[in-house]
């Protein structure tokens, strides 16, 4: 399990291969210390495109989709300087820990994933 601060960044996916339709699945990050305002940055690389959940648990065991998705629609084209790179903040529901999602959702292509996030 990692665990967040104020002042830490942590990284959540390192030049990871998602499959075209496949998907990655973060470490858990737990949410002690934290006031569940998160802000997430990636970076997409290959032709596929790519959306980001949040999966909060409140035992460890159970990470679960209630919440809505993080972003969609992401491309390496995407971003303010239309080249994958961008950034969103979120928040989460009171929870002991969560997970970060990545999802290739175009269905033709992989992607390749690097994303990092911060805590309040």
């Amino acid at each position: 399990m990692k665990y967040l601060s104020e002042l830490s960044f942590v990284k959540v996916f390192d030049a990871e291969t998602v499959a075209k339709s496949g998907s990655a699945i973060s470490v858990e990050i737990s949410t002690s210390n934290v006031d569940g305002f998160f802000c997430l940055q990636w970076e997409v690389t290959g032709d596929g495109t790519v959306k980001f959940e949040v999966l909060p648990s409140n035992n460890g065991d159970d990470f679960l989709d209630t919440e809505p998705d993080i972003v969609t629609g992401q491309t390496k084209t995407s971003g303010p300087g239309s080249n994958g790179k961008n950034l969103v903040s979120f928040g989460i529901p009171p929870c002991r820990s969560f997970k970060i999602k990545v999802t290739e959702t175009g269905g033709s292509k992989s992607v390749t994933v690097s994303a990092w996030l911060k805590a309040q």
